[in-house]
């Protein structure tokens, strides 16, 4: 067999695919089609599609040398319809969901129904899932822009993204068309607390409770998201050696494993000692932390990211600190470790990062303290006193 593609005449942009082969039904026969791949598709993508219409091609051979005998016209035609017709709404409540949606973390589960449900099913629910090209896709980010921020909505067309290359993998879509995100501006940098801050917010922490202590320690000093201090386990915490093991968070009442990669993270000295502490006021159960409130009907029972954050934001008043959520706080331990000149390697050990790319982001703190070393060097040199410097330091030989 043997396949040519080049550019089809009528238009450029696609290719003519011609097929050539010998005829398994007629001796020294060759069988030849030109065909024209569809609109997309560079060149090696033209020609798999055309390998893949060699098996219709013999079918349709077979059946005209056969003439359609008796058995033939009595075998039903397929009743499932063409591909072509399978529109978005068909193939991701069909396959995606019972084959990837139902298998991932229940956070994910409840974020594509979510994101479905409002935006893609208004949006693309109808649109036949091979008409989904780049002008298609191009209405779609228009329209998502009046609806969410920029980057919520480079969010939602990364999970598109990934619908379409999972129907391309069933082989139901031809070609993947290039998801392109939304430009977003360059915005300055989060606000992280100041030394200063840190310790208003731990006195007033301390008056209102050990418990909101401890939970500022956990999130500041071992940058533990919400999620798993409300799953923290006293089986988690070795106060022997000094460590943390960081491998549960909850979701919606259901334990499940953390965000990034389960890891161990050391005690400082302050946390190793609240937690020394909170142990000696007799554990009520395997959680390290509960609360008790008229929510809770006055029994003791887990917290929840919002129970958390009530803490954190009474302290914050307390302190005369603007309320925000607990991210803040992971997000300035990981910060002042970086300008404490941590490398991006310890970084993201504490961080348990899956990938470092997310924890450069907190080294851009240190650009300024990296540009300040880069102007001495340039006024050294402007000053011309690079060799005296060189010599003062020389310690000298002994005689």
């Amino acid at each position: 067999m043997k396949i040519k593609t080049r550019p089809y005449n009528s238009d450029p942009s696609r290719f003519q695919i011609d097929i050539r082969f010998m005829n398994p039904c007629k001796d020294n026969d060759e069988i030849r089609r030109r065909m024209v791949a569809p609109p997309g598709l560079d060149e090696s993508q033209a020609r798999l599609w055309g390998e893949r219409q060699v098996p219709a091609i013999l079918r349709e051979l077979v059946g005209a040398v056969s003439g359609g005998g008796p058995e033939a016209a009595q075998t039903p035609k397929e009743t499932s319809p063409p591909r072509s017709s399978l529109t978005f709404a068909d193939f991701y409540e069909q396959r995606f969901v019972p084959e990837y949606v139902e298998l991932q973390k229940l956070g994910t589960q409840v974020s594509y129904d979510v994101i479905y449900r409002r935006h893609f099913h208004p949006l693309l629910g109808d649109v036949p899932l091979a008409e989904i090209d780049e002008d298609r896709l191009s209405q779609l980010r228009a329209a998502l822009l009046k609806r969410v921020a920029r980057s919520t909505a480079n969010m939602f067309l990364t999970k598109l993204g990934k619908i379409l290359r999972f129907a391309r993998k069933l082989r139901k879509l031809e070609v993947v068309p290039e998801v392109e995100k939304l430009k977003t501006s360059k915005i300055d940098t989060k606000t992280v607390y100041s030394d200063d801050e840190l310790d208003r917010l731990l006195t007033a922490a301390r008056a209102l409770g050990p418990e909101t202590e401890l939970m500022i320690l956990l999130a500041l000093d071992t940058c533990l998201r919400v999620s798993e201090i409300c799953a923290l386990e006293w089986t988690d915490v070795d106060l022997n050696v000094g460590t943390i093991k960081v491998q549960h968070n909850v979701y919606r009442g259901h334990k499940q494993t953390p965000k990034g990669t389960i890891g161990t993270v050391a005690l400082t000295a302050a946390l190793r000692r609240a937690l020394v502490e909170h142990k000696k006021r007799e554990p009520i159960g395997p959680l390290v932390l509960y609360r008790r409130s008229q929510y809770t009907g006055g029994e003791w029972a887990p917290h929840n990211p919002r129970s958390i954050e009530y803490m954190l934001k009474q302290a914050q008043r307390s302190a005369g600190l603007l309320t925000n959520g607990p991210h803040l706080l992971r997000h300035t331990g990981l910060t002042r470790l970086a300008n404490l000149g941590a490398s991006v390697y310890v970084v993201q050990a504490v961080a348990r990062h899956a990938r470092i790319t997310t924890t450069q982001a907190y080294l851009h703190t240190q650009q300024s303290e990296l540009s300040r070393k880069g102007a001495a060097l340039l006024d050294t040199a402007a000053n011309q006193v690079v060799g005296n410097a060189v010599a003062k330091l020389a310690k000298p030989r002994k005689k």
